[in-house]
């Protein structure tokens, strides 16, 4: 079995928002206007699908990331983008985390 770490959901937060924020500045740098495939942050975030899932649906509510679905041949993928609010939230669990390390 893996040695697991355990991160709290402060630190889960922080790494979705930095994900999705990484990969914006990528795609700036690329002239791209998109946000980071879900599956991508998933796996950069190394949490479970289903974890996952959870998390990208409340920071959805709380109106920190937006979901933008687009047709990929006979599948639809999904993107994830940041809003406002959550570069602000993003700011704030940095702080947090510092503060608790």
């Amino acid at each position: 079995m893996k040695d697991q770490i355990y991160r709290n959901f402060a630190n889960i937060i922080e790494n979705i928002l930095e994900g999705i924020l990484r990969e914006k500045r990528n795609n700036l740098l690329e002239n791209k206007n998109t946000g980071i495939l879900k599956t991508h942050l998933i796996k950069y975030c190394k949490l479970k699908a289903e974890t996952a899932e959870k998390y990208i649906t409340s920071l959805e509510k709380a109106n920190y990331i937006t979901l933008h679905e687009k047709e990929w041949g006979d599948r639809t993928i999904t993107y994830i983008d940041i809003t406002i609010l959550g570069k602000k939230r993003y700011d704030w669990f940095v702080k947090i985390n510092t503060e608790l390390s």
